[in-house]
Order: C-alpha cells, then sequence, then structure tokens
C-alpha cells in the first residue's frame, strides 16, 4: 500500500498552547517548556504510527510560523513587529516579520538542533529515523517575502540594494543548512512555499504588474534560484517542495490553477517530490500535471481548513481522474496543506483532524484493491 505522507504541521496540543502561554507570562523557563515540547513531540509520533503515517516530523511544534521561524534562526535576520499583518481571505495575521540587519549566514541554527532531538526521540521509540522529514520554506520563498511581501524596491540596513549580493548570502546560507542536517541524520526535506501559489492568482498578478514586475518572469526567476540552491543539497537527501495558496487559521490568500506556473515549475524544478492542493475549485483541475516528468506527486484532496470532508466514494474518482496525467506509480495523497500552518491552528478539532488522515488511509486501501 502507498506510503501516508503529510504535509507536515499537526495542531498543537492544549499542554502545549499552555505551556506557551506560561512562558509568555514568566511562569516557565526556555528549558521547561523544551521538556513539554518533547512530551508532546513524542506522544505526536506514537498517533502517527498508531494512524499508518509513514513519513514522520516533529508537527512544527517547535514553531510559531511555518516559515518565519526558519529566517529568524538566521545570522543577520531579526524578528520585527510590524504595523500590520499578513491579509488573507477574511482574515489578518499576526503582525510579525523579519528584518535584514547583517550578514545573511547559517551559524547554529535552532531547526539543526531542533532536528537532532527529533532523531533521537524517535531512536528511544524505536521508529525508524530515515522516516523522518523535516520541512522548511523553500530559498525563493525567503527572496518571495523580501521582494515582494516585504515592499518593491526595497533597500536593505545591511545589503543596501546590492541584491546579487543578497541573493548569493542566502543560497550559501542555505547550503550550510543543508550541510548540516544530513550531518545529523536527515535524508527528507521539504520546502514550503506559497509564492508559487500566488503567482496563480489574477488579482495578485496584476498587482506586481502595477508594481513593475510580472508573474511568469517572476516564475522562471524564483525556479532556477530553486534550481540553484538544490544543486547544493547533499545527495543523500530526498527532496520535496509544498505548494501552498496560504493557510492562516483556515482561511486562504490565493485562488487559481497550477496552469499558469505548470509550464515552468512542474516541468523544470530539478526535485523529487511535489505536494499540490487540490481539494476545492480553488486549485484548478489536474490537467497541469500534464508537465511533470517523473517526479512522486503528493496531491492534496482532503482540506484541513474546514471538518467537512469528501466521501471515500469521491476522492476515488478524483484519483482516478488524476492518475489520467500521471502514472499510478507516482501519485500518493495526503491533506492540501498542513492543520497549524501558524500556531493558532486551523478551526478544526483533534478529533476531525485525526478523521482526515484516515479517511486518507481508507483511500489508499480501496485503491490497492481496485488496482489502483
Amino acid at each position: 500500500m502507498r506510503k501516508l505522507d503529510q504535509v507536515g504541521s499537526f495542531l498543537r496540543p492544549a499542554k502545549l498552547k499552555a505551556a506557551r502561554s506560561d512562558l509568555a507570562n514568566g511562569k516557565i523557563s526556555q528549558e521547561e517548556l523544551r521538556i513539554i515540547e518533547d512530551e508532546c513531540i513524542k506522544e505526536l509520533l506514537l498517533e502517527c504510527d498508531k494512524n499508518n503515517v509513514y513519513y514522520l516530523s516533529d508537527g512544527e511544534f517547535r514553531r510559531s510560523w511555518w516559515h518565519l521561524d526558519f529566517y529568524w534562526g538566521f545570522s543577520g535576520v531579526i524578528k520585527i513587529i510590524k504595523e500590520k499583518g499578513y491579509v488573507f481571505k477574511g482574515i489578518e495575521t499576526r503582525a510579525e516579520g523579519v528584518k535584514i540587519v547583517g550578514k545573511i549566514e547559517c551559524k547554529d541554527h535552532l531547526f539543526i538542533k531542533d532536528f537532532a532531538r527529533l532523531v533521537q526521540i524517535a531512536k528511544e521509540l524505536n521508529i525508524d529515523t530515515n522516516r523522518l522529514k523535516l520541512t522548511i520554506p523553500s530559498p525563493a520563498m525567503f527572496i518571495y517575502m523580501l521582494f515582494i511581501r516585504g515592499g518593491f524596491n526595497v533597500e536593505f540596513e545591511y545589503y543596501g540594494k546590492d541584491y546579487a549580493r543578497l541573493k548569493a548570502d542566502i543560497l550559501k546560507a542555505y547550503e550550510d543548512f543543508y550541510n548540516e542536517f544530513s550531518k545529523v541524520g536527515g535524508v527528507y526535506l521539504q520546502l514550503d512555499d506559497v509564492s508559487f501559489g500566488s503567482f496563480c492568482d489574477d488579482d495578485f498578478r496584476a498587482n506586481l504588474e502595477k508594481n513593475g514586475l510580472n508573474a511568469d518572469e517572476c516564475t522562471k526567476e524564483y525556479v532556477e534560484y530553486l534550481n540553484k540552491s538544490l544543486e547544493t543539497m547533499p545527495k543523500n537527501i530526498t527532496t520535496a517542495i509544498h505548494i501552498c495558496r496560504g493557510n492562516y487559521r483556515s482561511h486562504f490568500s490565493a485562488s487559481g490553477g497550477y496552469i499558469k506556473v505548470a509550464k515552468e515549475l512542474f516541468a523544470k524544478l530539478n526535485i523529487d517530490k511535489f505536494f499540490l492542493e487540490f481539494d476545492s475549485d480553488r486549485a484548478g483541475g489536474f490537467e497541469p500535471l500534464e508537465y511533470i516528468k517523473n517526479q512522486t506527486v503528493v496531491i492534496g484532496l482532503l482540506t484541513t481548513k474546514v471538518k467537512e470532508s469528501p466521501s471515500l466514494d469521491e476522492l476515488v474518482s478524483r484519483a482516478f481522474e488524476a492518475k489520467k496525467y500521471l502514472k499510478s506509480s507516482q501519485i500518493e495523497f495526503s491533506t492540501q496543506c498542513g492543520f497549524s500552518s501558524t500556531e493558532e491552528g486551523n478551526e478544526i478539532d483533534m478529533a476531525t483532524q485525526w478523521e482526515k488522515i484516515n479517511l486518507l488511509n481508507k483511500l489508499n486501501e480501496t485503491l490497492e484493491n481496485q488496482g489502483f
């Protein structure tokens, strides 16, 4: 039967949320919080194992954001409080962001320490460490954050407008991270990215044009930049990319099918595995999958944003639709995004989270019985 993968994040347990609140209020130390995080991660790994999730992460339990915590871990990057958060459909995020104040470098990145601890926990539970994965934002996503989300024609405190130097330093910081990840036992790294999902959105594309940018040219630039970064990846690491249209407390930020980016992204990105959203009409049809080469495609048929799910019959039908464009051996299935891209989590409960995981198990079992 197909191995069940999951985008990465899971809902934070109540005791973890309480511990984070206690830390903020000075009731516990950072070390005490880390002990509670360890306990919650152990419980998550065991629950995932029980529910047939093959590839295992720490659920992103130690971070607040799916992306910002990673950037804050680089030297030269600091956390800032902004005037406004990011605007999603119907909601505004917490107003936190990044500021470049020095040379961007990877020195003692906390995510390496966290993954090393995940390896240790897995060994304590007799779980094969080759099943472990880490999720981080992609280097192209960093460029998107700095030059689009952070403002157009921006000047940086340290780099000024020497964009070539800044981009080169980001690539080197990622290269160093990849190597450190491999040294602590990492074999599966997933890059998360909302830039390409944004480039599928007509309103977003129009806004780029107003600011002197072209979405197709940005797509080409970002794919080339990602490929440069992937060239520095140790050969023992399986690479994946998750293309998302935004996920904050069950809200999204972009709409539009993959066709606008498929010719560049699917045909030219040198990645092992794509995680793609196909949970609603907002994501478009499966036709862009014809541009995929020989990579594995994890098709996100189930939304993590709401309690409701399609019937098993509907999922089976959609799986066979996808098979028109890919070989059966290339296809896996998952939710369309994580359950908790930020510490707030999506507006569903724990029971719903595991019901969706088990629906995916039923889908895989049914498809196997039908010779999919």
